[in-house]
């Protein structure tokens, strides 16, 4: 009968969707996929929608707005306007390091767990355009928050970007490994006064609050070991990206952030 015939060409839909989602989050994603194949998937799912129109008598927006909010229902965040290229719709490209937040508060002011940190040429995809902040809890916040946006992030979305902040990194010459009682990384020593940083660019690159001072002879404590970097986007960054390791920081390790700098205790 019908329902038969449409299943399966909504099933289609949805995998279709979550490809083209996949696309645009992907390993710093957005930036390296193509343009014109995204356009050609997001026709693909339109002339699937209309097909499957024949066949239902659905109207494919309805079955488009259907897949939406099976996949891509969205959370809201916000984010510091100057920091971020949105001509593109549904597309904010961070041209600094930056945030997106829970709340227009201050950066320093927000919670680790209401903030996830967005690295230069990241592009964080969105559902519409950003809207002006309207919440009546946030508008007086400060004088800046007219220069905020309002976004709404789809779960996945949110996901990937929490995995790709939790992520650190290394100038690797500048540390030995310290190994655990069954000869597992448990940490690493600095050899010299270094950096841990939020993105692989060059220290002086990066803002105070995108990297940690570590003294020679600090131990900090990981989890997973230590890795290539294989980010897309940060192997881009310089010719001696292959001298740099990604870690990601250990329970241990807690991080104090001010206005002016980022501690790690």
């Amino acid at each position: 009968g019908v329902t038969a015939d449409v299943d399966p060409v909504i099933d289609e839909l949805e995998k279709k969707g979550c490809e083209i989602l996949t696309e645009l989050v992907k390993g710093e994603a957005t930036e390296a996929a193509p343009a014109g194949d995204l356009n050609a998937m997001i026709a693909d799912l339109h002339k699937m929608g209309e097909q499957c129109h024949i066949a239902s008598e659905t109207p494919p927006d309805k079955l488009l707005a259907q897949l939406k909010d099976l996949e891509l229902s969205g959370e809201v965040w916000y984010l510091y306007a100057p920091h971020f290229d949105m001509r593109n719709v549904g597309d904010s490209l961070a041209t600094q390091g930056t945030w997106v937040k829970k709340t227009c508060a201050f950066s320093w002011e927000v919670a680790e767990h209401s903030k996830i940190h967005i690295p230069e040429g990241l592009r964080v995809p969105s559902e519409g355009l950003p809207y002006a902040v309207d919440d009546p809890d946030e508008v007086n916040r400060h004088d800046w928050v007219c220069q905020h946006r309002k976004i709404w992030l789809t779960p996945r979305v949110v996901q990937f970007l929490k995995q790709r902040a939790s992520q650190w990194y290394i100038y690797w010459p500048h540390w030995r490994v310290l190994a655990g009682p069954g000869n597992e990384v448990a940490g690493l020593v600095a050899l010299a006064n270094t950096w841990v940083k939020r993105s692989a660019q060059f220290s002086d690159k990066l803002g105070k609050d995108e990297k940690l001072f570590v003294a020679e002879g600090q131990v900090v404590y990981i989890s997973g070991g230590v890795k290539m970097v294989e980010s897309p986007l940060e192997r881009r960054r310089h010719q001696y990206i292959d001298e740099h390791r990604c870690i990601v920081l250990g329970g241990r390790m807690q991080l104090v952030q001010g206005k002016d700098s980022l501690f790690l205790a």
